[in-house]
């Protein structure tokens, strides 16, 4: 426990942990997430891929694979009893697979329970780098599979609504972790009050949370701050065309120190490229049909900024 009511999680961890997210669909989380692990392996390290979309999984795809026979259902269910009972072959050197759950309704919406279970054994799993694909929507269980990173990747294209859509992620997100470091229940609810708008509370940013908290907790503000500037949050912008699409990630960064008062460490741009949906057709990775291609070296640009810093790995929060 630290002081003005703020607490901390404590231990080592032997993994690193990226989630990939960003809210939007269709931003092509799954073939960067894809991508990025494929590099990562290629370079010697033990990668696992977790698809995390529940209920709408196609990871496999982007990886030229059939769906598996296993997935997380089969561990939700309780039909293996070890997370690493799911974990499957891709056929690519030093890379692994989680698949998404299959044929499971309602697994979209685990109960605390089941993402408790399944949020803590993916921190136990021993591998270098271990990707985690996250769905649309910004869900208590998407927020908390991205809280348990320790690096967090936000995936946007130049679209209005995709760019819209990664800033309320990202305000969901914030917002979330606040709920998991402050232990004071007048704040935490206070905090509820806000995301669900009611009781006239209706905060249009993380620095008017922090202005209200102010009132009730003074001084805890400034830790909160404190606390929000160690978090590693990355974005990538995907699917550009044009010079002004490109200018979008610089821009999307210093809009977040501004209004989120976070650093958002911005990637890269990849391009976008109709002989993508080919490759899919085909049934083949990325790096397999378009090895000498520009997205295929912005792709590997992109994984070589990726270096641990252990910044984020906080946990899941409580419900």
């Amino acid at each position: 426990m630290v002081d003005q009511g703020l607490t901390k999680s404590s231990g080592t961890v032997d993994n690193y942990i990226l989630a990939i997210g960003g809210g939007k669909g269709g931003t092509g989380k799954s073939l960067i997430t894809a991508s990025i692990g494929i590099c990562l392996a290629d370079r010697g390290n033990g990668v696992l891929l977790i698809d995390a979309d529940l209920g709408t999984a196609n990871l496999h795809t982007f990886l030229g694979l059939d769906p598996p026979k296993i997935g997380l259902s089969d561990f939700v269910t309780k039909k293996k009893s070890a997370i690493s009972g799911v974990i499957t072959k891709t056929g690519i050197n030093n890379l692994k697979l989680i698949s998404g759950a299959k044929d499971m309704i309602g697994i979209a919406n685990l109960s605390y329970g089941q993402k408790v279970r399944i949020l803590n054994n993916i921190k136990k799993l021993n591998y270098r780098y271990i990707l985690i694909d996250l769905g649309p929507g910004t869900s208590f269980n998407t927020l908390d599979f991205f809280l348990i990173s320790h690096c967090g990747i936000l995936i946007t294209s130049p679209e209005p609504t995709s760019i819209e859509n990664t800033y309320r992620f990202t305000k969901g997100l914030l917002f979330r972790y606040l709920r998991k470091i402050i232990s004071k229940k007048v704040v935490r609810s206070l905090i509820d009050n806000g995301v669900r708008q009611r009781n006239g509370y209706k905060f249009e940013s993380v620095f008017d949370l922090l202005e209200a908290i102010e009132k009730i907790e003074p001084r805890l503000g400034d830790t909160i701050a404190s606390h929000l500037s160690t978090l590693d949050i990355k974005l990538i912008v995907n699917q550009v065309r044009t010079s002004k699409d490109r200018a979008i990630g610089q821009k999307m960064a210093i809009a977040a120190k501004k209004y989120f008062g976070i650093p958002i460490d911005f990637l890269g741009n990849v391009s976008h490229d109709n002989t993508v949906s080919k490759g899919l057709l085909q049934k083949k990775p990325l790096m397999a049909y378009l090895p000498h291609s520009k997205i295929f070296k912005e792709l590997t640009e992109i994984t070589q900024k990726i270096s641990p810093s252990y910044q984020l790995g906080l946990g899941f929060p409580a419900d």
